[in-house]
């Protein structure tokens, strides 16, 4: 979450559970992390401090297309 050229924000830690492949791994990784970081976006809202984008990187494709494919619209 970059405010200006500084991360008020990251995290790197060791997951709490076993998966079975780096899929996986990356989609458990950005569940934990988002409620951190909507905290994080809603706290910096409330002192006045505007936020455009909230930024995860990330490498693995199969967990960046499985993020982006919205399961609640029909076919």
């Amino acid at each position: 979450m970059p405010l200006g050229k500084e991360s008020p924000y990251s995290l790197s830690i060791q997951q709490k559970i076993n998966t079975k492949s780096s899929t996986e791994a990356e989609l458990v990784a950005v569940n934990d992390g988002m409620s951190h970081i909507t905290w994080t976006r809603r706290f910096l809202m409330e002192q006045g401090i505007a936020m455009k984008d909230n930024i995860v990187y990330k490498d693995n494709q199969s967990a960046i297309l499985l993020e982006c494919v919205d399961f609640r619209k029909p076919g």
